[in-house]
């Protein structure tokens, strides 16, 4: 790795780009210390381990180390003869599953499930244009054998046993059910899985149960663009949503294909902006803040509400807000935390 700082993340500045949806923008980064090696996690919302161990903060990295970035596991190796060069070495999924921690203990997964061992974290999104507090981005969490695990382990997990939908079904009925309490009835962005979207029929059956428990919440349902593959199957799902008086919200817009073609065919209620095209705005050339505020003015023509998506500073707010966002979400505005913070 060189030079360092090395930079590891989903951002597309990375010096390691990790193309994993639980990755974090900026998720970690080695550096150097006196001729030594060391590994700092951002505060990415997945998490860094090492060796199987959590990382909080930072710790000394050397030859043979096992590190993980969310889902992502990785060798780290010096090269041979010994040398100031270190190189990453990256696994594929099988080689993952048999090395992570997590997937040797299917047992302690499914006790957490059947317990309902998950702590649910709460994200505000802030209305730009009055700078009330819009709604939440329900988060999951979960809690195996004492100790809070990240919702990538978990996905990565329940995806080698199968358990991926029924993991992302506790997680939304878990978030309703204490959102529900929080004051004001704001919106509630609720979360799936890529894999719900294959059978829109059954994702809509459970949708509907989650109404019934919640005739009265203010629903969103966030999908990845990325898992957008059959724009008939989309259309069939956004009026099943809008029977169940469900709101749709497409995420990280502008990472993948534009898809302008599904804007124009299921116009979803929310499109939230990825970071790569609102982070530091304020200091962005013309062209760029042209580009994406016609992207703005597009979407708003259509009916859709915008929305930036981790805002971190005050100059970035405010420049959104000028290109004409209405809705904005990141660290600057809260980061996730449980339902009683906000009570």
């Amino acid at each position: 790795m060189r030079p360092l700082p090395f930079s590891v993340g989903r951002h597309f500045g990375s010096d390691l780009r990790l193309d994993s949806s639980h990755s974090s923008q900026r998720h970690a980064e080695f550096f150097s210390q006196e001729g030594i090696l060391w590994l700092r996690d951002l505060g990415s919302t997945n998490g860094t381990a090492v060796n199987g161990d959590r990382l909080y903060g930072e710790c000394r990295v050397q030859d043979g180390d096992l590190v993980h970035f969310a889902d992502a596991g990785y060798r780290l190796l010096m090269e041979r003869p010994a040398s100031e060069i270190m190189q990453t070495q990256a696994f594929s999924r099988t080689e993952r599953i048999e090395l992570t921690s997590l997937a040797r203990r299917p047992r302690a997964f499914q006790e957490m499930m059947q317990q309902g061992n998950l702590r649910m974290h709460f994200q505000p999104l802030i209305d730009l244009r009055d700078h009330s507090r819009f709604g939440f981005e329900v988060l999951g969490r979960g809690e195996m054998d004492g100790r809070e695990t990240p919702p990538g382990d978990l996905f990565f997990l329940a995806e080698n046993l199968q358990l991926e939908i029924p993991l992302s079904i506790a997680f939304r009925a878990k978030g309703v059910e204490l959102g529900r309490g929080l004051p004001g009835s704001p919106a509630l962005f609720v979360n799936t899985h890529p894999h719900e979207l294959r059978d829109h029929e059954a994702l809509l059956g459970n949708l509907s149960e989650l109404r019934a428990r919640a005739p009265d919440a203010d629903l969103v349902l966030e999908i990845h663009e990325a898992a957008v593959a059959d724009l008939a199957a989309l259309k069939a799902l956004r009026s099943g949503l809008r029977q169940l008086r469900i709101g749709l919200a497409f995420d990280d817009f502008g990472t993948g294909q534009a898809r302008l073609l599904e804007l124009c065919e299921v116009q979803p209620d929310y499109l939230k902006f990825d970071v790569v095209l609102v982070e530091n705005l304020h200091l962005a050339a013309k062209r760029r803040r042209d580009m994406v505020e016609n992207l703005v003015r597009l979407v708003l023509g259509m009916g859709i509400s915008p929305v930036a998506e981790c805002i971190e500073t005050e100059e970035e707010a405010s420049a959104c807000a000028d290109l004409g966002f209405e809705i904005a979400q990141g660290y600057f505005f809260g980061r996730p935390a449980p339902v009683a913070t906000f009570l």
